[in-house]
């Protein structure tokens, strides 16, 4: 059963996360159930001390001036040793590049705002999201190894990659771009890497692979992905892609 965690500092907003989420678990027969709810630093470490597993947390990334952001409440929850995936909250576009320049790994982002619908469409998506990771253990396991040269190697999990993207300015450069902002290019083709990696990545433009578990939404031509990444997606590829999210 997927775990979830709520921790933000506004009460309203708790309270609307957890009656919308509530609600997805009603209509969707979900295997999930809303572990614990924090409005501070403090209760979500007591919280985590006391109770070992896997979540998926929404976490406040803003919690007032002095306070300890979002970010340090997830480094807290890692030396704790907490299993999470952590879907940052925010209004805040900047905090959100902090983020991604801090070097944590998000498992996504979630704008509060006041379209109460998108804010729906997009909880219940990550939900879905850490649904399809969790019953999916082998792919998490699994890693891609690269010879780098120069008797280097690297590895990336495959579950931490977003996409990957065919380099127009290198011959037979393909980029893999992972959750936490970091790339390794490597000379191979799209066809080679997408034969390597196997079902869990969809072809979605000439130059554009992505991960299927990392995929949140397709607007205006464009996928939206875990992290807020947007890349194009072709013209051919929107239906199957369309298929894709509405039957996960």
């Amino acid at each position: 059963m997927l775990k979830i965690f709520l921790c933000d500092d506004d009460p309203f907003f708790l309270s609307l996360e957890r009656d919308l989420i509530t609600r997805f678990i009603r209509e969707d027969k979900l295997s999930v159930e809303i572990a614990g709810m924090a409005g501070s630093l403090s209760e979500a470490l007591n919280f985590f001390e006391n109770n070992s597993g896997s979540y998926l947390i929404f976490l406040d990334l803003d919690f007032g001036t002095g306070q300890p952001n979002g970010m340090d409440i997830s480094a807290a929850l890692k030396r704790c040793k907490a299993e999470t995936h952590v879907v940052f909250t925010t209004n805040h576009y900047d905090l959100a590049m902090d983020v991604l320049k801090s070097g944590t790994e998000p498992f996504g982002f979630l704008e509060k705002g006041s379209d109460i619908k998108r804010l729906a469409e997009d909880l219940r998506r990550y939900i879905q999201m850490a649904l399809r990771i969790e019953k999916s253990s082998l792919e998490t396991q699994d890693y891609i190894c690269f010879n780098l040269g120069c008797n280097e190697t690297a590895k990336i999990c495959v579950s931490d990659i977003l996409y990957l993207e065919a380099e127009k300015n290198l011959s037979h450069g393909i980029t893999y771009h992972t959750i936490n902002g970091s790339k390794i290019t490597i000379i191979s083709t799209l066809d080679t890497e997408s034969t390597r990696l196997g079902s869990g990545f969809l072809r979605v433009h000439r130059s554009y692979l992505a991960a299927k578990s990392q995929i949140l939404a397709l607007r205006d031509g464009y996928l939206v992905l875990s992290n807020r990444t947007e890349i194009p997606c072709s013209l051919r590829m929107r239906s199957e892609v369309k298929k894709w999210l509405n039957k996960n």
